[in-house]
């Protein structure tokens, strides 16, 4: 039958489309980008930790330690929302 998708095919499309994205936050959050690619593609319910998972180094342009207390905070933030410390621009 022309024009139906097997399931088969699905099934790849939301396992690529889980690693991509569990690749994606990884990278943003300075945790190992090829490990989290498997993780998420192979159990996408990974994605959910990953999202709501505190970065773990600074990564530029996306999270900076505070000035003061040394947690991450995003990077444009003009106040830490740990310590609610000014944050230099």
């Amino acid at each position: 039958m022309p024009g139906y998708a097997k399931p088969v095919f699905l099934i790849f499309f939301v396992i690529i489309v889980a690693g991509t994205t569990g690749g994606f936050l990884a990278a943003d959050r300075g945790r190992r980008v090829f490990v989290w690619c498997l993780l998420c593609g192979l159990l996408p319910p990974f994605l959910l930790i990953l999202y709501f998972a505190k970065p773990l180094c600074e990564v530029e342009g996306v999270f900076k330690k505070c000035s003061k207390c040394g947690e991450l905070i995003k990077w444009h933030s003009p106040v830490c929302k740990y310590c609610k410390t000014e944050q230099p621009g």
